[in-house]
């Protein structure tokens, strides 16, 4: 006799792993289609990121390396030195070869604790380390995608061997490659190639438990560019923040959807509306600052202050060598300084121009606008008269789509703002008996101590005062590709100012590796 207990099930019961065949293979396109859905670089990126740094730090519930995952290797009868051991009643799991010891753990958590980053970067990364408990906590979806990409390779320059580190440093490089928002796609194939050898190394450091599917899925993330391009415009950070926009329409938490629906009537009807009525803003579209950012604006400070007349010819001569108008004068009148004096060579020329250029350059133009007054502009007649000894003083200045802090401001704020690079054309000689200079743009790197707005009548014009690093001795390039700078050693101390139009906003991070150098970061612009 053959008991069947319970109520049989009316329908024979399916065999196979799929329960139901989805609409979308009736499609007569559905078998020739090569993308059927998007994988989610953000949640990939994340999942991974929790991983690494699961596994590094120990953390419960993250790591990837447990008694489960030792027991793999006995199971798998692979690495079996790094199975558990019976140490009397306590089960002992031998340190790995990404085991970090617990001062290690300090060096990576001290580091990320003592990360500032500019306005707009990222959250603040302070506030995610404990210190306590050695781990990181309360993460979001885009601090594990500026901590993977940007500070995780720089955390672990001074802990782990040298072909672990290598891995997971590749591994960062290849997800900020991915999300570029410029991609060549020339490079695309070399990308799947080092992202499989990627993989295949940490095969042999990673228990097998750390390879998951979201690990997996790394692999496809080069063909899924390639099919569809940059990875920014399908991922799912827009989609998560106006989720966020939706959740704020539930007023009424038992129909969430309703609320949604009608919320989302009304403001497209008030938006319709909007159209046919002036001085009325959109709904939703806050006041961008974006055109205020690009133009200049000062934020905080206004002090008037009076500045020397080194200083107020220092940098008008900066700024005279900056204009596109005065730019046919400086070689009038360096062509005036090569006919008087046939015997000098270019490095005494170039001197002799910035000596007396100032005066020279006035005294033209007002020669020529006295006689046709026409062919003069007002901001050129602006640029001769000079500025005034009068100059504004701030302590933050908003332009070319950043904002800029002073050192002493930034050392008040949880922000680091005041790094600051430009490139410039320099003068290069060999030697002192090189008679025949090259001129060549060249990155300087330094950060800003005065913020200063020169004041031409018509017009106003904003300057940084900087500390610059030496190139020669400052600034260099290690072996990983991390730009460093030692911010101590300080040079062209008499050509500090520059024009904060030509400003690009970066910051510096303490090298673990090193307590001298700084790891040159650069930020967005918004």
């Amino acid at each position: 006799m053959d008991t069947q207990f319970g109520k049989p099930f009316a329908h024979t019961l399916v065999k196979s792993g799929w329960k139901k065949r989805s609409v979308f293979f009736e499609l007569p396109y559905w078998k020739s289609l090569y993308v059927r859905h998007f994988l989610d670089v953000m949640h990939i990126e994340k999942n991974v990121f929790e991983s690494v740094i699961g596994t590094l730090l120990n953390i419960q519930g993250k790591s990837k390396d447990d008694l489960k995952a030792r027991k793999d290797f006995i199971a798998m009868g692979i690495r079996t030195e790094l199975g558990p051991l019976k140490k009397g009643k306590r089960t002992y799991l031998p340190p790995a070869a990404y085991t970090l010891s617990r001062k290690e753990k300090k060096t990576l958590c001290k580091f990320l604790s003592e990360v500032k980053v500019p306005e707009g970067y990222s959250s603040d990364i302070r506030r995610l380390v404990s210190m306590k408990d050695l781990k990181l906590k309360s993460l979001k979806t885009h601090d594990c995608h500026v901590i993977m990409e940007h500070f995780l390779p720089i955390g672990i320059r001074s802990i782990l061997p040298e072909k672990v580190r290598s891995s997971i440093t590749k591994l960062c490089s290849f997800f900020k490659s991915i999300c570029s928002k410029v991609i060549d796609p020339a490079i695309l194939p070399m990308l799947q190639k080092e992202i499989v050898i990627t993989l295949c190394e940490l095969e042999m450091f990673f228990p097998p438990s750390f390879f998951d599917i979201m690990v997996h899925l790394v692999v496809h993330l080069v063909k899924e560019t390639q099919l569809c391009g940059p990875a920014y415009m399908r991922w799912m950070y827009p989609v998560e923040r106006y989720m966020k926009i939706l959740k704020g329409y539930v007023k009424n938490r038992s129909r969430p959807e309703g609320c949604m629906v009608e919320r989302y009537i009304v403001e497209e009807a008030i938006e319709f509306c909007t159209e046919y009525l002036s001085n009325v803003q959109s709904i939703g579209l806050p006041k961008s600052q974006l055109v205020e950012k690009k133009e200049g604006k000062n934020l905080i400070g206004n002090k008037i202050v009076v500045v020397s007349r080194v200083e107020r010819d220092q940098v008008h001569l900066y700024v005279l060598h900056n204009e596109n108008e005065v730019e046919p004068y400086v070689e009038i009148h360096k062509d005036v300084l090569r006919g008087l004096n046939p015997n000098r060579n270019e490095n005494w020329i170039v001197r002799e121009h910035n000596r007396c250029f100032i005066p020279w350059f006035k005294d033209h133009i007002y020669l020529k606008y006295y006689s046709d007054p026409a062919s003069i502009t007002e901001r050129l007649r602006c640029l001769a008269y000079g500025p005034s000894f009068h100059v504004f003083s701030y302590s933050a200045y908003a332009i070319n789509g950043y904002t800029f802090y002073t050192k002493e401001q930034d050392d008040k704020s949880t922000m680091k703002n005041s790094g600051v690079t430009v490139v410039a054309e320099a003068m290069h000689i060999s030697s002192v008996k090189d008679l025949n200079p090259k001129f060549a743009n060249l990155s300087y790197f330094g950060v800003i101590e005065r913020i200063w707005v020169f004041d031409y009548e018509k017009f106003q014009i904003p300057i940084f005062g900087c500390k610059w690093v030496e190139n020669n001795n400052g600034i260099r390039m290690d072996m990983s590709g991390f730009l460093q700078v030692d911010l101590n050693r300080v040079g062209y101390k008499d050509e500090s100012f520059n024009p904060a139009s030509q400003a690009r906003q970066v910051f510096y991070v303490n090298d673990p590796k090193s307590t001298k150098w700084s790891i040159v970061l650069f930020s967005n612009k918004k």
